[in-house]
């Protein structure tokens, strides 16, 4: 889920065709910001409204409105007179529609006058106005495989397309719809549905396309539209899941009438979310750079220990770190995360090569090791095949156990059950593991905590059952067990930014909170080892930073002010360092002028 760590815009390779006598446009940059998450950013990228003044800037679970004249965001401007905005996009005319909330009514608002009213579209709904704004195409988010929907609100006929419409847009005359559609085998199709007669035209097939959250820029003459594509070809499926794979998404324009492709924006970095307002071409790009730095214990500022790394975990005699390796890659979502191990020195330096240590298909995360180092557990989605997308049949989203040093074949299943499922910590006496996840069979879409009883020297498991939370706790995002093997420290989820920090029996009988406190993502929690003190990471000045906290209570102590973003600590057996992941990302949008447009 990592990057390969990216060069600056400046590296832009450019391939539009330009005359002549005329000098080749330049692309500019006309939006910057730096998130403070882990990944949840990735996949934000930019709708650009008809006059090119306006982006609405939508993610994995939020939406902004920011002036590219001014670079300023508008919250009041977007919000308008609702309580809450989920989601929104430009009409044709340049105003707002917004998914979100007012009182008791929810779904998409459009605009009528100076205020809104709330439409009959689906509250999923994932719409496109036509030109002269009388119709609108949507596809459903939730129910993927229900095809494109065509006509005016109050009527639309439904368009099956054989697989799940992942982005659409209007032809300029609005005559017809493009629609990219995704297959199960993890490549897309470019279809256009001529409105008068419902016929569907396909433009062009075997597209290595995201699986979900595709935009398309239409030239203004109708004759090239713009995708954000892995590569020309069709994709090997092997490579999906190799982390060193060179599989960054690229601008292409595709011919409207022979499908032909041709990249116009290349660098090493994800370019994505193309489209064209007022005569250019908008995209997105991701610039995320990972690495695993350490702290001292009593505070400090950090120290780059690996390069291209994330999620760290000590082994039990403090001589390797674990890590997660492969970045956030958009075209391969997931698929392409490994887990390696270095060696290192008393002073936490690296003193060897990476090393894989779990490798498959499909998510794999950092391993944490039992208390005696003979046994390993760790997150995975694993697949016994290559499978193309995040959330492919074949896949799981399970803990999993190997004995150290033993090959992939002989993990072990812990759980059977998971859905969005966290690291895992160990009991001191290694017979147990604590960790949180969705219950696939459940209806609760929020994470609570299990434990794992084991039988170490047998390698089974015994049993996995519910940790009883708090009172008004509904879900957590983060577990560790004390040093003295009788709590578990919890990071509980407080809805939106804030979190808090419980510690709580391991048998449910009691439970005690720390302190309360503001995240934008999964922080990360652990004990130091004489189980006095917790670190954790919370936002101190618009950044993730780590926190220590007396385990008998007290104010926290800030431990770092670092520029950057610092997640997952992780304190070293001897006391003497934390380990940590370090993010510093930056999302920005280009604007390049289209030849021939005006």
């Amino acid at each position: 889920m990592m990057e390969r760590w990216l060069p600056l815009a400046s590296a832009l390779v450019l391939l539009l065709p330009q005359p002549a006598s005329r000098p080749a446009a330049k692309p500019e940059k006309v939006y910057s910001e730096s998130p403070n998450t882990w990944f949840e950013a990735a996949w934000m990228k930019a709708s650009v409204s008809p006059d090119g003044q306006w982006a609405i800037l939508s993610g994995r679970s939020w939406v902004r409105l920011a002036d590219l004249t001014t670079g300023h965001e508008e919250p009041e401007r977007l919000l308008g007179d609702l309580e809450a905005v989920f989601d929104a996009e430009f009409t044709s005319e340049g105003r707002i529609a917004r998914r979100g909330r007012r009182g008791a009514e929810r779904g998409w608002f459009l605009p009528a006058g100076e205020g809104l009213r709330l439409s009959p579209l689906p509250d999923d709904a994932v719409p496109q106005w036509s030109p002269d704004g009388k119709r609108v195409a949507f596809y459903r988010a939730r129910e993927p495989q229900a095809g494109l929907f065509v006509g005016t609100l109050q009527e639309h006929k439904q368009h099956p397309l054989g697989g799940s419409v992942t982005g659409l847009a209007w032809s300029p005359w609005g005559g017809a719809v493009y629609a990219l559609v995704y297959q199960p085998d993890g490549l897309s199709s470019l279809v256009r549905l001529i409105h008068a007669s419902g016929k569907v035209e396909t433009v062009a097939r075997n597209l290595d396309a995201p699986f979900r959250l595709n935009s398309m820029g239409v030239a203004r003459d109708g004759k090239h539209l713009y995708l954000a594509l892995a590569g020309a070809g069709v994709p090997d499926s092997e490579a999906r899941h190799r982390p060193e794979a060179d599989r960054d998404l690229d601008i292409y324009e595709i011919d409207a009438v022979t499908g032909d492709l041709r990249p116009v924006v290349h660098t090493p970095a994800d370019e994505f979310g193309p489209v064209v307002a007022k005569g250019s071409l908008y995209w997105t790009q991701n610039d995320i750079n990972d690495s695993i730095v350490l702290v001292p214990a009593e505070g400090g500022a950090p120290r780059l220990a690996v390069e291209h790394a994330q999620l760290p975990y000590w082994s039990r005699d403090a001589k390797q770190l674990a890590f997660t390796y492969g970045g956030w890659r958009l075209a391969d979502w997931a698929l392409n995360l490994d887990a390696g191990v270095v060696d290192v020195n008393s002073d936490g330096e690296p003193i060897s090569e990476r090393t894989p240590v779990v490798v498959g298909y499909h998510e794999d995360f950092t391993p944490n090791w039992s208390p005696d180092g003979r046994w390993m557990a760790y997150h995975s989605h694993r697949a016994a095949a290559p499978v193309p997308a995040y959330g492919s049949e074949g896949a799981t989203d399970d803990i999993y156990l190997r004995r150290a040093g033993a090959p992939m074949s002989e993990e072990i299943r812990v759980s059977d059950f998971g859905w969005e499922v966290g690291v895992a910590d160990w009991s001191p006496d290694g017979t147990r593991l604590v960790f949180d996840s969705w219950d696939r069979g459940g209806a609760a879409r929020f994470s609570v905590p299990w434990v794992a009883t084991l039988d170490p020297e047998a390698g089974k498991v015994v049993s996995v059952e519910r940790l009883p939370l708090p009172a008004g706790v509904r879900g957590v995002e983060w577990e560790a067990w004390s040093p003295t093997g009788d709590e578990i420290a919890l990071i509980a989820f407080g809805g939106e930014d804030r979190r808090a920090l419980w510690v709580v029996a391991v048998d449910g009988s009691k439970a005690e909170k720390l302190t309360e406190f503001s995240s934008s993502t999964y922080g990360g929690l652990d004990w130091t080892p004489d189980g006095k003190s917790l670190v954790f990471s919370a936002l101190a000045g618009g950044r993730m930073q780590l926190f220590a906290i007396p385990r008998a209570g007290g104010p926290p102590r800030q431990l770092t002010q670092a520029q950057a973003t610092l997640l997952h600590p992780q304190v070293s057996p001897n006391g003497r360092w934390i380990a940590c992941t370090q993010t510093v990302q930056s999302k920005t949008i280009w604007r390049l002028r289209l030849g021939g447009e005006n």
